[in-house]
């Protein structure tokens, strides 16, 4: 007879207890014990598994308040691809949902579930055997990425459930509203940014690296769909859902099952309504067909499912004062005013500048200094002025005039389509971002010249046109003695500016500014032409024959280069050593996990960095040389330095050169079809 192993009897009965308490208390929203008792037992367990680390399970209640620091997200492949959800915006387009599946069903009132929208990150689970596996956040639909030691740290989520075969379920994590407060008070409190929203401050938890870090910022998560519903015996979405919320999942309760459309819009009205007084962000409703046999029958599109909507709610609007109107003049001369607010938080940031679009929308509006405003943002991403609370108007004040004259260079203004211009090329504004478009990621991208930077630099005197970059190391005593620019930051600074004299034609055309011309036009002129010289001497007739040209943007190409002064500082950057032919052939990056995505390299890689970078940039991905919030992903290598610091403090997420290789090789695959 083999003697009892009291340890582990005590461990399955710690683990026993401490996962019906987390459940009664995270889902159940009681419990049976108080903080302090909960806290002896998991302690107490603890204990335990750091004496006898033979009896550390995986799933053990401990994994809850986080582990040690990972090298990086493994990459996972969905079962079965994790669809979005096409939106609408108004009733018409949920009469025009619900008229498409009654069609395809052939019935005449469909029953629906409607259910909140959560504004936080998309998760899957899966579970064999009745234990968790695997966590992994949506990705690209297809391939997501493994974040099981994260998700591990959110109380609710159940460890173990009583299905014994294969099962999945997909939600939300988010970040309750409390929680993100309680966040950013400390943050304030470090002198650490703030997270802007929910949303964002739960992305950055969810994908950091320090699961101990994610256990600190009280996620929470609700669980809404079982995608193998129909083969595990279910015929609908109330049914599956019903079955989740029996094996300990929290499934929001302001789901609703209803009949017919105008259910649906009363569902609607209701969470319009409700939806401040909620502990969480919700930005829209989802309504999907309930019955889950019908969904072949209703159909798919490449990307969504014809079976669901997602209804989004109207831009958040709040109310604020408006304190003065500036106007600003870009490069291409147009003036555009913008409302300077008394700061008011909308939609999760806070919001002190809006624009006003152009004169024609201050009229008609009415809009003046001292007003009250409505403040939203459009599509959710610009804020806007809306429409003038004129109960609240203060007296005297007066409608406002906008400039005849240009206020940075005082020549007369030009009206254009409804647009205002400064045709002065001379212009002090124009010129200043002229020189920040050239320095830019959308230029030629020269890490260090940020526009502060820039605008002292016009001001001095010493770069007022953009050959005069490369002139810069001349000014090294002017440079340092200007706020924060020392020795390092120079050196740092010249090797940039040296750097970008071997870039690609196409990225020297994108930072000349010419009128109409993008990168992928830029992109179309560099492979033709594939010198600089060849493009000045063309022909109107060839320009025009050209895809993504045109004879619009072929007359701008060549009255820009037909101007002496444009000439002139061309022949300049010529002089300065900076490339004007073709490197390689570029081709337009097809959508990919890397286009548009901004990364950092650090550490030693197998292959060059130069390598590294100009794979990553193939297919449309833009480099950088230090973390910022906007550094998409950084790339280590081994022995990496303080830019994987910074990068973890921000919760960017990270990538070893052997995760991300197969992701690289995956999109120049379909790059070449």
């Amino acid at each position: 007879m083999e003697p009892v192993d009291k340890d582990k009897e005590r461990v399955k009965e710690l683990t026993d207890l401490l996962n019906k308490y987390n459940y009664e208390y995270y889902v159940l929203n009681q419990s049976e014990v108080s903080d302090a008792e909960f806290d002896r037992l998991m302690e107490e367990l603890q204990l335990i598994e750091t004496r006898r680390p033979d009896l550390k399970d995986r799933l053990s209640p401990t994994s809850r308040v986080g582990g040690g620091i990972a090298s990086g997200f493994k990459k996972v492949t969905h079962k079965k691809y994790m669809l979005s959800i096409a939106d609408v915006f108004n009733t018409d387009e949920l009469y025009a949902f619900d008229e498409t599946v009654r069609k395809a069903t052939g019935l005449d009132k469909v029953e629906y579930m409607c259910e909140v929208k959560i504004d936080g990150l998309s998760c899957s689970l899966l579970y064999e055997n009745g234990d968790l596996q695997v966590a992994s956040t949506r990705g690209d639909g297809s391939v997501g990425e493994d974040v099981t030691d994260n998700v591990l740290t959110i109380p609710s989520i159940p460890l173990h459930i009583k299905e014994k075969r294969e099962f999945e379920i997909r939600g939300e994590v988010y970040m309750p509203k409390a929680s993100l407060k309680r966040l950013n008070d400390e943050r304030a409190k470090n002198g650490e940014p703030l997270f802007a929203n929910a949303r964002n401050a739960a992305s950055g938890s969810l994908k950091n690296l320090d699961s101990r870090v994610t256990a600190s910022r009280h996620l929470e998560a609700w669980w809404y769909y079982v995608p193998d519903g129909l083969e595990l015996g279910f015929n609908t979405h109330a049914e599956a859902l019903d079955y989740a919320t029996s094996l300990g999942f929290r499934t929001n309760p302001e789901r609703r099952l209803v009949h017919g459309i105008e259910e649906v819009l009363a569902y609607v009205e209701e969470y319009h309504k409700k939806r401040p007084s909620l502990s969480y962000d919700i930005d829209g409703l989802v309504i999907k067909v309930n019955d889950m046999r019908l969904y072949d029958t209703i159909g798919y599109t490449m990307k969504v499912p014809k079976w669901e909507i997602a209804y989004k709610f109207p831009p958040e609007e709040q109310f604020t004062k408006l304190e003065d109107i500036e106007i600003s003049v870009g490069r291409t001369g147009r003036v555009v005013p913008t409302a300077v607010l008394e700061p008011v938080r909308v939609a999760g940031s806070l919001i002190s500048r809006a624009t006003l679009n152009n004169e024609d929308y201050i009229k008609a509006k009415d809009i003046r200094i001292g007003d009250t405003v409505s403040l939203h943002k459009a599509g959710d991403v610009i804020p806007e002025v809306g429409k003038v609370l004129l109960e609240r108007r203060p007296k005297g004040t007066e409608p406002y005039h906008f400039p005849t004259e240009c206020p940075f260079c005082h020549e007369p203004l030009t009206k254009v389509e409804g647009q205002t211009f400064c045709k002065n090329g001379k212009c002090p504004s124009r010129q200043i971002n002229n020189l920040i478009l050239f320095v830019s990621d959308a230029g030629m991208d020269i890490d260090g010249l940020g526009e502060k930077l820039v605008e002292m630099l016009f001001n001095e005197g010493i770069v007022t046109s953009i050959d005069q970059f490369y002139t810069l190391k001349d000014h090294k005593e002017e440079l340092m003695l200007m706020d924060g620019i020392g020795e390092k930051t120079c050196a740092s600074l010249f090797e940039a500016i040296e750097k970008s004299k071997q870039n690609d034609l196409y990225m020297l055309l994108c930072g000349l500014g010419i009128p109409l011309v993008g990168k992928k036009t830029a992109i179309v002129l560099a492979n033709h032409y594939q010198s600089l010289d060849a493009l000045m001497a063309t022909s109107k007739e060839e320009l025009s024959s050209l895809s993504d040209v045109g004879e619009v943007t072929a007359d701008r190409i060549l009255a820009y280069f037909g101007d002496p002064h444009n000439q002139e500082i061309i022949a300049k950057l010529k002089e300065h050593g900076v490339n004007t032919h073709l490197l390689h052939p570029i081709q337009e990056a097809k959508n990919n996990f890397f286009k548009g995505k901004k990364f950092v390299l650090t550490g030693a890689l197998s292959v060059s960095r130069d390598t590294m970078t100009k794979r990553l940039e193939a297919l449309g991905a833009k480099s950088a040389s230090s973390v910022s919030k906007a550094t998409d992903f950084v790339l280590v290598g081994s022995d990496p330095g303080s830019k994987y610091d910074k990068a973890q403090k921000l919760g960017i997420t990270i990538y070893t050169e052997e995760q991300i290789t197969p992701l690289i090789e995956e999109a120049e695959k379909a790059q070449e079809e």
